[in-house]
């Protein structure tokens, strides 16, 4: 099987919480065999919200995209979690 890299961009509840936070948060407790790359990009939006933009690999299996949303739309602080980008490695 392969791997896909999915681009995800996530959305703060508040101002209050930067990129680097929710970047500890998702690696923290990272799902095995989910890997998140090292770098990330910070979005300005609107009102201070500045948003956070990650790339993760997954393996190619039903199932582990939904996986990989489920876990990152339960994390604290995250109002929102929007796939950007897909593709197959």
């Amino acid at each position: 099987m392969g791997e896909v890299l999915l681009v995800y961009e996530l959305r703060p509840e508040s101002p209050e919480i930067k990129p680097e936070s929710l970047e500890e948060r998702v690696r923290a407790n990272l799902p095995e065999r989910i890997k998140m790359q090292n770098t990330i990009e910070k979005r300005p939006l609107a009102f201070g919200l500045v948003s956070m933009v990650a790339q993760f690999i997954i393996p190619e299996e039903d199932g582990m995209q939904d996986s990989l949303e489920e876990y990152l739309s339960a994390i604290e602080g995250v109002q929102s979690v929007n796939l950007d980008f897909v593709t197959r490695l």
